[in-house]
Protein backbone atom coordinates (compact mmCIF):
# COMPACT_ATOMS: atom_id res chain seq x y z
CA UNK A 1 0.00 0.00 0.00
CA UNK A 2 3.09 2.19 -0.12
CA UNK A 3 3.50 4.76 -2.84
CA UNK A 4 7.20 5.89 -4.31
CA UNK A 5 8.26 9.29 -2.53
CA UNK A 6 7.70 11.49 -5.67
CA UNK A 7 4.13 10.26 -6.52
CA UNK A 8 2.98 10.87 -3.31
CA UNK A 9 4.81 14.25 -3.01
CA UNK A 10 2.87 14.90 -6.37
CA UNK A 11 -0.39 13.34 -5.14
CA UNK A 12 -0.40 15.62 -2.15
CA UNK A 13 0.41 18.74 -4.48
CA UNK A 14 -2.93 18.17 -6.51
CA UNK A 15 -4.91 17.60 -3.40
CA UNK A 16 -3.80 21.13 -1.76
CA UNK A 17 -4.71 22.36 -5.50
CA UNK A 18 -7.86 20.52 -5.22
CA UNK A 19 -9.05 21.98 -1.74
CA UNK A 20 -7.92 25.81 -3.01
CA UNK A 21 -10.59 25.38 -5.74
CA UNK A 22 -13.01 23.44 -3.58
CA UNK A 23 -12.86 26.52 -0.91
CA UNK A 24 -13.21 29.04 -3.56
CA UNK A 25 -16.54 27.22 -4.73
CA UNK A 26 -18.41 25.78 -7.36
CA UNK A 27 -19.83 28.31 -9.19
CA UNK A 28 -18.22 31.13 -11.48
CA UNK A 29 -19.59 33.59 -8.86
CA UNK A 30 -15.89 34.72 -7.15
CA UNK A 31 -16.08 35.53 -3.60
CA UNK A 32 -15.15 39.17 -4.19
CA UNK A 33 -18.63 39.24 -5.94
CA UNK A 34 -20.57 37.31 -3.72
CA UNK A 35 -22.18 39.23 -0.52
CA UNK A 36 -21.02 38.65 3.12
CA UNK A 37 -22.98 37.80 5.48
CA UNK A 38 -26.85 36.27 5.40
CA UNK A 39 -28.85 34.23 7.11
CA UNK A 40 -29.22 31.12 4.99
CA UNK A 41 -32.76 28.68 6.45
CA UNK A 42 -32.49 24.87 5.37
CA UNK A 43 -35.14 22.65 5.71
CA UNK A 44 -34.42 19.42 6.34
CA UNK A 45 -35.94 15.76 5.45
CA UNK A 46 -36.13 15.04 9.17
CA UNK A 47 -35.05 16.12 12.79
CA UNK A 48 -31.46 15.74 13.49
CA UNK A 49 -30.88 12.56 16.28
CA UNK A 50 -27.53 13.57 17.44
CA UNK A 51 -24.46 15.61 17.10
CA UNK A 52 -22.32 13.54 18.91
CA UNK A 53 -20.39 11.49 15.78
CA UNK A 54 -19.47 8.15 18.20
CA UNK A 55 -23.06 7.59 18.29
CA UNK A 56 -24.47 8.93 15.00
CA UNK A 57 -26.01 6.73 12.19
CA UNK A 58 -28.14 9.25 10.29
CA UNK A 59 -27.31 11.63 6.88
CA UNK A 60 -29.44 14.10 8.52
CA UNK A 61 -26.98 14.43 11.18
CA UNK A 62 -23.72 14.29 8.84
CA UNK A 63 -25.60 17.71 7.40
CA UNK A 64 -24.89 19.86 10.46
CA UNK A 65 -21.77 17.96 11.81
CA UNK A 66 -19.76 18.54 8.79
CA UNK A 67 -20.11 21.96 9.41
CA UNK A 68 -19.21 22.15 13.36
CA UNK A 69 -16.46 19.71 12.90
CA UNK A 70 -13.61 19.41 10.67
CA UNK A 71 -12.44 15.86 9.08
CA UNK A 72 -8.64 14.93 8.62
CA UNK A 73 -9.39 14.23 5.29
CA UNK A 74 -12.05 15.78 3.23
CA UNK A 75 -14.06 14.52 0.23
CA UNK A 76 -14.64 17.16 -2.70
CA UNK A 77 -17.30 17.51 -5.17
CA UNK A 78 -15.13 15.10 -8.19
CA UNK A 79 -15.35 12.38 -4.91
CA UNK A 80 -11.85 12.90 -4.54
CA UNK A 81 -9.91 12.84 -0.95
CA UNK A 82 -7.94 15.96 -0.42
CA UNK A 83 -5.93 17.03 2.84
CA UNK A 84 -8.03 19.03 5.68
CA UNK A 85 -7.16 18.93 9.22
CA UNK A 86 -4.67 16.59 7.91
CA UNK A 87 -2.11 18.14 5.66
CA UNK A 88 -0.39 15.18 3.95
CA UNK A 89 0.07 11.01 4.78
CA UNK A 90 2.23 8.67 4.14
CA UNK A 91 2.63 4.85 4.96
CA UNK A 92 6.09 4.19 6.54
CA UNK A 93 4.71 0.24 6.01
CA UNK A 94 1.75 -1.41 4.67
CA UNK A 95 0.24 -1.58 8.77
CA UNK A 96 1.64 2.82 9.28
CA UNK A 97 0.39 5.25 8.32
CA UNK A 98 1.86 8.67 9.63
CA UNK A 99 -0.64 12.15 9.38
CA UNK A 100 1.13 15.68 8.98
CA UNK A 101 -0.82 17.90 10.49
CA UNK A 102 -1.83 21.73 10.50
CA UNK A 103 -0.26 23.69 12.89
CA UNK A 104 -3.04 27.25 12.46
CA UNK A 105 -5.92 25.48 13.73
CA UNK A 106 -7.73 26.17 16.91
CA UNK A 107 -10.38 24.56 19.03
CA UNK A 108 -13.97 26.88 19.04
CA UNK A 109 -13.56 26.91 22.55
CA UNK A 110 -9.65 28.03 22.20
CA UNK A 111 -7.60 25.15 22.55
CA UNK A 112 -5.35 24.04 19.96
CA UNK A 113 -5.66 21.25 17.84
CA UNK A 114 -2.37 18.80 17.87
CA UNK A 115 -1.70 15.05 17.60
CA UNK A 116 -3.22 14.47 21.11
CA UNK A 117 -6.59 15.86 20.02
CA UNK A 118 -6.36 13.43 16.88
CA UNK A 119 -5.44 10.28 19.71
CA UNK A 120 -8.06 11.56 21.79
CA UNK A 121 -11.14 11.22 19.45
CA UNK A 122 -9.51 7.94 17.89
CA UNK A 123 -9.56 6.09 21.27
CA UNK A 124 -13.14 7.39 21.96
CA UNK A 125 -14.00 5.19 19.14
CA UNK A 126 -11.81 2.12 19.34
CA UNK A 127 -12.64 2.52 23.38
CA UNK A 128 -16.27 2.06 22.53
CA UNK A 129 -17.51 -0.95 20.74
CA UNK A 130 -20.82 -0.44 20.81
CA UNK A 131 -20.90 2.51 18.72
CA UNK A 132 -21.02 1.83 15.18
CA UNK A 133 -17.63 4.10 14.02
CA UNK A 134 -16.40 1.24 15.82
CA UNK A 135 -16.31 -1.50 13.01
CA UNK A 136 -15.40 0.91 10.58
CA UNK A 137 -11.91 1.26 12.39
CA UNK A 138 -11.76 -2.04 13.72
CA UNK A 139 -8.31 -2.70 11.52
CA UNK A 140 -6.75 0.44 13.40
CA UNK A 141 -4.60 -1.36 16.41
CA UNK A 142 -3.82 1.87 17.87
CA UNK A 143 -3.11 5.38 17.68
CA UNK A 144 -0.31 7.79 18.57
CA UNK A 145 1.25 11.56 19.03
CA UNK A 146 4.38 11.26 17.55
CA UNK A 147 4.78 14.87 17.97
CA UNK A 148 2.49 17.91 17.47
CA UNK A 149 2.18 17.93 14.37
CA UNK A 150 2.69 14.28 13.31
CA UNK A 151 -0.15 10.83 14.44
CA UNK A 152 0.42 7.80 13.87
CA UNK A 153 -2.13 5.31 12.95
CA UNK A 154 -1.04 1.55 13.79
CA UNK A 155 -2.77 -0.88 12.07
CA UNK A 156 -4.12 -4.42 12.98
CA UNK A 157 -3.22 -5.46 9.20
CA UNK A 158 -3.27 -3.18 5.80
CA UNK A 159 -6.45 -1.51 5.35
CA UNK A 160 -7.09 0.47 2.21
CA UNK A 161 -10.13 2.69 3.01
CA UNK A 162 -8.65 4.21 5.97
CA UNK A 163 -8.64 7.47 4.07
CA UNK A 164 -11.98 7.47 2.91
CA UNK A 165 -13.29 6.36 6.46
CA UNK A 166 -11.47 9.13 7.93
CA UNK A 167 -13.12 11.53 5.85
CA UNK A 168 -16.82 11.35 7.61
CA UNK A 169 -18.05 10.84 11.35
CA UNK A 170 -14.34 8.85 12.03
CA UNK A 171 -12.53 10.80 10.97
CA UNK A 172 -14.17 14.18 12.94
CA UNK A 173 -11.77 15.69 15.62
CA UNK A 174 -13.47 17.15 18.27
CA UNK A 175 -11.83 19.49 21.21
CA UNK A 176 -11.44 17.14 23.67
CA UNK A 177 -11.56 19.83 26.72
CA UNK A 178 -15.13 20.34 25.15
CA UNK A 179 -15.97 16.74 25.16
CA UNK A 180 -14.75 16.25 28.71
CA UNK A 181 -16.24 19.17 29.83
CA UNK A 182 -20.01 18.81 28.15
CA UNK A 183 -20.15 14.73 29.06
CA UNK A 184 -23.73 13.86 28.07
CA UNK A 185 -24.51 16.68 26.90
CA UNK A 186 -22.39 16.83 23.53
CA UNK A 187 -24.69 15.24 21.56
CA UNK A 188 -27.42 17.81 21.94
CA UNK A 189 -25.23 21.08 22.47
CA UNK A 190 -21.93 20.47 21.20
CA UNK A 191 -20.71 24.24 22.38
CA UNK A 192 -17.59 25.14 21.02
CA UNK A 193 -16.39 21.57 20.70
CA UNK A 194 -15.41 21.73 16.73
CA UNK A 195 -12.95 23.55 14.58
CA UNK A 196 -15.23 24.15 11.43
CA UNK A 197 -16.60 26.56 9.51
CA UNK A 198 -19.71 26.86 12.04
CA UNK A 199 -20.20 26.95 15.45
CA UNK A 200 -23.29 24.99 17.17
CA UNK A 201 -26.10 27.51 18.37
CA UNK A 202 -29.37 26.29 20.26
CA UNK A 203 -31.17 23.48 18.84
CA UNK A 204 -34.93 23.03 20.06
CA UNK A 205 -36.03 20.05 18.54
CA UNK A 206 -38.63 19.11 16.29
CA UNK A 207 -38.22 23.27 15.56
CA UNK A 208 -34.54 24.71 14.99
CA UNK A 209 -31.33 23.94 14.80
CA UNK A 210 -29.18 27.07 14.21
CA UNK A 211 -25.31 27.22 13.65
CA UNK A 212 -23.15 30.48 13.48
CA UNK A 213 -20.65 31.74 12.33
CA UNK A 214 -16.75 30.62 13.43
CA UNK A 215 -15.08 33.94 13.14
CA UNK A 216 -12.02 32.56 13.77
CA UNK A 217 -12.06 29.39 11.03
CA UNK A 218 -8.83 28.26 9.75
CA UNK A 219 -9.61 28.06 5.99
CA UNK A 220 -9.71 31.01 3.73
CA UNK A 221 -10.93 31.71 -0.23
CA UNK A 222 -8.58 31.94 -2.83
CA UNK A 223 -8.45 35.93 -3.06
CA UNK A 224 -7.51 35.19 1.03
CA UNK A 225 -10.74 36.46 2.40
CA UNK A 226 -11.83 34.27 5.63
CA UNK A 227 -14.83 32.08 5.33
CA UNK A 228 -17.50 31.25 5.77
CA UNK A 229 -19.42 34.05 4.25
CA UNK A 230 -22.76 33.51 5.95
CA UNK A 231 -23.55 34.57 9.72
CA UNK A 232 -25.95 31.66 10.33
CA UNK A 233 -27.82 28.54 8.98
CA UNK A 234 -30.54 27.89 10.42
CA UNK A 235 -31.98 24.18 10.14
CA UNK A 236 -35.90 23.53 10.12
CA UNK A 237 -37.18 19.53 10.08
CA UNK A 238 -40.27 19.88 7.46
CA UNK A 239 -40.87 15.76 7.18
CA UNK A 240 -43.27 16.54 4.10
CA UNK A 241 -42.14 16.61 1.27
CA UNK A 242 -44.85 18.93 -0.10
CA UNK A 243 -44.80 21.37 2.75
CA UNK A 244 -41.23 21.35 2.54
CA UNK A 245 -41.27 22.41 -1.12
CA UNK A 246 -43.80 25.16 -0.49
CA UNK A 247 -41.56 26.56 2.08
CA UNK A 248 -38.86 26.69 -1.07
CA UNK A 249 -40.93 28.32 -3.26
CA UNK A 250 -42.22 31.36 -0.82
CA UNK A 251 -38.77 31.81 0.36
CA UNK A 252 -39.55 30.61 3.77
CA UNK A 253 -36.60 28.59 3.09
CA UNK A 254 -33.57 28.80 0.51
CA UNK A 255 -32.35 24.96 0.50
CA UNK A 256 -34.35 22.11 0.55
CA UNK A 257 -32.91 18.95 1.92
CA UNK A 258 -33.96 16.43 -1.40
CA UNK A 259 -37.49 17.20 -3.31
CA UNK A 260 -40.09 14.18 -3.64
CA UNK A 261 -40.88 13.63 -7.47
CA UNK A 262 -43.84 14.77 -8.18
CA UNK A 263 -42.47 18.62 -7.27
CA UNK A 264 -38.86 18.21 -9.54
CA UNK A 265 -40.84 19.53 -12.60
CA UNK A 266 -42.23 22.78 -11.12
CA UNK A 267 -38.99 23.24 -9.12
CA UNK A 268 -37.25 22.67 -12.54
CA UNK A 269 -39.75 25.39 -14.34
CA UNK A 270 -39.29 28.23 -11.69
CA UNK A 271 -37.15 30.80 -12.17
CA UNK A 272 -36.26 31.58 -8.72
CA UNK A 273 -35.57 28.39 -8.29
CA UNK A 274 -32.38 26.55 -9.02
CA UNK A 275 -32.62 22.34 -8.89
CA UNK A 276 -29.77 20.26 -9.97
CA UNK A 277 -29.44 16.88 -9.65
CA UNK A 278 -26.17 14.32 -10.18
CA UNK A 279 -26.05 10.53 -9.59
CA UNK A 280 -25.30 9.62 -5.76
CA UNK A 281 -23.89 6.73 -3.99
CA UNK A 282 -26.80 5.78 -1.96
CA UNK A 283 -28.93 2.72 -1.75
CA UNK A 284 -32.60 2.63 -0.23
CA UNK A 285 -34.90 -0.03 0.51
CA UNK A 286 -35.80 -1.92 3.58
CA UNK A 287 -33.91 -4.05 5.95
CA UNK A 288 -34.75 -7.60 6.94
CA UNK A 289 -33.97 -8.31 10.63
CA UNK A 290 -32.69 -12.32 10.15
CA UNK A 291 -33.18 -13.45 13.43
CA UNK A 292 -36.91 -12.52 14.06
CA UNK A 293 -39.72 -15.27 12.97
CA UNK A 294 -40.92 -15.37 10.06
CA UNK A 295 -37.42 -13.30 8.70
CA UNK A 296 -35.46 -15.77 10.21
CA UNK A 297 -35.91 -18.17 6.94
CA UNK A 298 -33.84 -17.49 4.35
CA UNK A 299 -36.90 -18.96 1.74
CA UNK A 300 -38.88 -16.63 3.27
CA UNK A 301 -36.94 -13.30 3.34
CA UNK A 302 -36.10 -14.85 -0.75
CA UNK A 303 -39.66 -14.91 -1.48
CA UNK A 304 -40.17 -11.16 -0.44
CA UNK A 305 -37.20 -10.57 -2.96
CA UNK A 306 -39.00 -11.74 -5.86
CA UNK A 307 -42.47 -10.15 -4.94
CA UNK A 308 -41.11 -7.02 -4.91
CA UNK A 309 -41.71 -4.77 -7.95
CA UNK A 310 -38.32 -2.44 -8.13
CA UNK A 311 -39.60 -1.18 -11.22
CA UNK A 312 -42.91 -0.48 -10.45
CA UNK A 313 -41.90 1.79 -7.39
CA UNK A 314 -39.21 3.54 -9.14
CA UNK A 315 -41.51 4.53 -12.02
CA UNK A 316 -44.47 5.09 -10.22
CA UNK A 317 -43.41 6.07 -7.02
CA UNK A 318 -40.03 7.79 -7.59
CA UNK A 319 -41.11 9.17 -10.93
CA UNK A 320 -38.35 7.66 -12.60
CA UNK A 321 -35.63 9.88 -10.61
CA UNK A 322 -32.56 7.61 -9.24
CA UNK A 323 -31.57 3.94 -10.90
CA UNK A 324 -32.48 0.67 -9.60
CA UNK A 325 -30.83 -1.04 -7.11
CA UNK A 326 -29.22 -4.56 -7.06
CA UNK A 327 -27.33 -4.65 -4.15
CA UNK A 328 -25.33 -2.04 -2.22
CA UNK A 329 -22.78 -1.00 -4.53
CA UNK A 330 -23.79 2.18 -6.78
CA UNK A 331 -22.95 2.67 -10.70
CA UNK A 332 -21.07 5.73 -9.54
CA UNK A 333 -18.64 3.36 -8.31
CA UNK A 334 -15.53 1.85 -9.51
CA UNK A 335 -16.52 -1.81 -7.62
CA UNK A 336 -20.19 -1.80 -9.88
CA UNK A 337 -21.01 -4.96 -11.58
CA UNK A 338 -23.75 -3.54 -14.13
CA UNK A 339 -24.22 -7.67 -15.00
CA UNK A 340 -25.43 -8.67 -12.13
CA UNK A 341 -29.55 -8.39 -11.50
CA UNK A 342 -30.60 -11.37 -9.25
CA UNK A 343 -34.03 -10.84 -8.46
CA UNK A 344 -36.72 -9.83 -11.37
CA UNK A 345 -40.23 -9.46 -10.10
CA UNK A 346 -41.96 -12.83 -9.91
CA UNK A 347 -45.05 -13.80 -8.44
CA UNK A 348 -44.90 -17.30 -9.13
CA UNK A 349 -41.02 -17.32 -7.89
CA UNK A 350 -41.87 -15.96 -4.70
CA UNK A 351 -44.76 -18.56 -4.31
CA UNK A 352 -42.35 -20.97 -4.82
CA UNK A 353 -39.53 -19.53 -2.11
CA UNK A 354 -42.70 -19.29 0.48
CA UNK A 355 -43.67 -23.42 -0.35
CA UNK A 356 -40.03 -24.04 -0.16
CA UNK A 357 -40.39 -22.40 3.54
CA UNK A 358 -43.22 -25.05 4.23
CA UNK A 359 -45.47 -21.69 4.21
CA UNK A 360 -48.65 -20.20 2.09
CA UNK A 361 -48.68 -16.90 3.78
CA UNK A 362 -46.59 -14.97 5.91
CA UNK A 363 -46.93 -11.82 8.32
CA UNK A 364 -44.02 -9.11 8.68
CA UNK A 365 -44.53 -5.63 10.42
CA UNK A 366 -42.61 -2.47 8.30
CA UNK A 367 -41.48 0.51 10.03
CA UNK A 368 -42.03 3.47 8.15
CA UNK A 369 -40.51 6.96 8.99
CA UNK A 370 -43.98 9.39 9.91
CA UNK A 371 -44.85 12.36 8.30
CA UNK A 372 -43.67 11.69 4.48
CA UNK A 373 -46.50 11.03 2.14
CA UNK A 374 -43.84 9.68 0.18
CA UNK A 375 -42.73 7.09 2.77
CA UNK A 376 -46.03 5.92 2.89
CA UNK A 377 -46.42 5.88 -0.21
CA UNK A 378 -43.50 3.44 -0.78
CA UNK A 379 -44.77 1.26 1.92
CA UNK A 380 -48.07 1.03 0.38
CA UNK A 381 -46.86 0.19 -3.09
CA UNK A 382 -44.59 -2.82 -1.11
CA UNK A 383 -47.37 -4.22 0.69
CA UNK A 384 -49.85 -4.50 -2.69
CA UNK A 385 -46.54 -5.91 -4.05
CA UNK A 386 -46.29 -8.77 -2.07
CA UNK A 387 -50.10 -9.26 -0.98
CA UNK A 388 -50.63 -11.60 -4.57
CA UNK A 389 -47.55 -13.98 -3.12
CA UNK A 390 -49.20 -14.47 0.08
CA UNK A 391 -47.89 -11.72 2.00
CA UNK A 392 -49.00 -9.54 4.53
CA UNK A 393 -46.91 -6.55 5.16
CA UNK A 394 -48.51 -4.27 8.60
CA UNK A 395 -47.37 -0.82 7.74
CA UNK A 396 -45.98 1.15 11.45
CA UNK A 397 -45.33 4.71 11.50
CA UNK A 398 -42.62 5.85 13.96
CA UNK A 399 -40.04 9.09 14.19
CA UNK A 400 -37.34 8.58 12.19
CA UNK A 401 -35.15 8.62 15.70
CA UNK A 402 -37.06 5.80 16.97
CA UNK A 403 -37.10 3.82 13.71
CA UNK A 404 -32.89 3.93 14.57
CA UNK A 405 -33.42 3.51 18.12
CA UNK A 406 -35.60 0.16 17.77
CA UNK A 407 -33.62 -1.36 14.72
CA UNK A 408 -30.22 -0.76 17.11
CA UNK A 409 -31.71 -2.39 19.50
CA UNK A 410 -33.15 -5.09 17.01
CA UNK A 411 -36.75 -4.48 18.27
CA UNK A 412 -38.28 -4.96 14.64
CA UNK A 413 -38.87 -7.45 11.93
CA UNK A 414 -38.37 -5.27 8.58
CA UNK A 415 -37.86 -1.23 8.60
CA UNK A 416 -37.81 1.04 5.44
CA UNK A 417 -34.49 2.70 6.00
CA UNK A 418 -31.38 3.82 3.02
CA UNK A 419 -27.79 4.54 3.15
CA UNK A 420 -26.36 7.80 1.87
CA UNK A 421 -23.59 5.92 0.30
CA UNK A 422 -19.66 6.34 1.13
CA UNK A 423 -16.96 7.10 -1.29
CA UNK A 424 -15.24 3.81 -1.02
CA UNK A 425 -17.25 0.63 -1.17
CA UNK A 426 -15.93 -0.90 2.17
CA UNK A 427 -18.10 2.16 3.60
CA UNK A 428 -21.23 0.79 1.59
CA UNK A 429 -20.37 -2.81 2.71
CA UNK A 430 -18.62 -3.54 6.22
CA UNK A 431 -20.71 -1.70 8.67
CA UNK A 432 -23.98 -3.07 7.07
CA UNK A 433 -23.11 -6.73 6.31
CA UNK A 434 -19.98 -7.56 8.05
CA UNK A 435 -21.03 -9.89 10.73
CA UNK A 436 -20.98 -7.48 14.01
CA UNK A 437 -20.75 -4.51 12.02
CA UNK A 438 -21.88 -1.36 12.81
CA UNK A 439 -25.19 -0.27 10.81
CA UNK A 440 -25.85 -4.42 10.93
CA UNK A 441 -29.23 -4.43 12.20
CA UNK A 442 -30.35 -6.79 10.25
CA UNK A 443 -27.55 -9.27 12.33
CA UNK A 444 -26.57 -10.73 9.05
CA UNK A 445 -23.76 -13.04 9.62
CA UNK A 446 -21.97 -15.05 6.43
CA UNK A 447 -18.41 -16.59 7.64
CA UNK A 448 -17.50 -16.30 3.57
CA UNK A 449 -18.77 -12.69 3.13
CA UNK A 450 -17.07 -11.46 5.72
CA UNK A 451 -14.11 -12.77 4.65
CA UNK A 452 -14.30 -11.44 1.35
CA UNK A 453 -14.84 -7.87 3.14
CA UNK A 454 -12.05 -8.26 5.12
CA UNK A 455 -9.85 -9.54 2.16
CA UNK A 456 -11.01 -6.80 -0.14
CA UNK A 457 -10.30 -3.49 2.85
CA UNK A 458 -6.42 -5.44 3.16
CA UNK A 459 -5.65 -5.43 -0.71
CA UNK A 460 -4.23 -1.95 -2.37
CA UNK A 461 -5.13 -3.51 -5.80
CA UNK A 462 -8.43 -2.03 -6.49
CA UNK A 463 -9.40 -4.85 -9.41
CA UNK A 464 -8.78 -7.25 -6.80
CA UNK A 465 -10.72 -5.46 -4.68
CA UNK A 466 -13.50 -4.84 -6.91
CA UNK A 467 -13.84 -8.96 -7.22
CA UNK A 468 -14.16 -9.09 -3.77
CA UNK A 469 -16.78 -6.96 -3.58
CA UNK A 470 -18.78 -8.25 -6.27
CA UNK A 471 -18.56 -11.39 -4.77
CA UNK A 472 -19.73 -10.02 -1.13
CA UNK A 473 -22.69 -8.43 -3.02
CA UNK A 474 -23.65 -11.90 -4.66
CA UNK A 475 -23.69 -13.67 -1.19
CA UNK A 476 -25.71 -10.73 0.44
CA UNK A 477 -28.21 -10.87 -2.65
CA UNK A 478 -28.37 -14.45 -1.87
CA UNK A 479 -28.59 -14.33 1.95
CA UNK A 480 -31.33 -11.67 1.29
CA UNK A 481 -30.76 -9.72 5.00
CA UNK A 482 -31.70 -6.49 2.86
CA UNK A 483 -34.19 -5.75 0.19
CA UNK A 484 -32.61 -3.21 -2.44
CA UNK A 485 -34.96 -0.74 -4.36
CA UNK A 486 -33.04 2.12 -5.72
CA UNK A 487 -29.94 4.56 -5.77
CA UNK A 488 -30.88 7.71 -5.19
CA UNK A 489 -29.82 11.24 -6.40
CA UNK A 490 -27.88 14.27 -5.37
CA UNK A 491 -29.91 17.19 -5.09
CA UNK A 492 -29.54 20.52 -5.25
CA UNK A 493 -32.85 22.64 -4.47
CA UNK A 494 -32.63 25.98 -3.44
CA UNK A 495 -33.88 29.56 -4.15
CA UNK A 496 -31.82 31.39 -6.67
CA UNK A 497 -30.35 33.69 -4.29
CA UNK A 498 -28.17 30.82 -2.92
CA UNK A 499 -24.75 30.79 -4.44
CA UNK A 500 -21.38 29.14 -4.65
CA UNK A 501 -23.25 25.40 -3.29
CA UNK A 502 -22.14 22.87 -5.37
CA UNK A 503 -23.73 19.00 -5.19
CA UNK A 504 -21.58 16.46 -3.19
CA UNK A 505 -22.02 12.90 -4.32
CA UNK A 506 -21.64 12.30 -0.55
CA UNK A 507 -25.32 13.76 -0.54
CA UNK A 508 -23.56 16.58 2.15
CA UNK A 509 -24.43 20.42 2.46
CA UNK A 510 -21.35 21.82 2.83
CA UNK A 511 -22.07 25.32 3.10
CA UNK A 512 -18.34 27.46 3.94
CA UNK A 513 -18.35 28.93 0.59
CA UNK A 514 -21.91 29.33 0.18
CA UNK A 515 -22.99 33.22 0.30
CA UNK A 516 -26.79 34.25 -0.52
CA UNK A 517 -26.78 37.38 -3.12
CA UNK A 518 -28.63 40.37 -2.38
Amino acid sequence: MGQPKLLLTLSLLLSALALLLAACGGDTTSSTQSKTGGNLAVGLNTDVVTLDPVKSTALVDRQVMLNIYDTLVHVNEQNALVPDLATSWSYSSPTQLVFTLRTDVKFQDGTPFNADAVVFNINRILSNQSSPRYSELSSVQSVQAQDASHVVFNLKKAFSPLLATLSDRAGMILSPTAVQKLGANLANAPTNAGSGPFMFGEWAKGDHLTIKKNSSYWQKDGQGKALPYLDTVRYRPITNGSLRFSNLQTGAINLADGLDPNDISSAKSNPDLTYKQAPALSFFGFMLNTKVAPLDNLDVRQAIEWGVNRQEILDTVLKGNGVLSSGPISPTSWAYDKNFKPYTYDISKAKAALAKAGKTSITFTLLVPSGSPLNTQEAQFIQSELQPAGITVNIKQETFATILSDTSAHNFQAALIGWSGRPDPDGNLYSWFHTGGGNNNMQYSNPQTDLLLEKARASSDQQERATDYQQAQQLILQDASYIFINHGVSVQATTTSVKNFTIQPTGIYNFATVTLAS
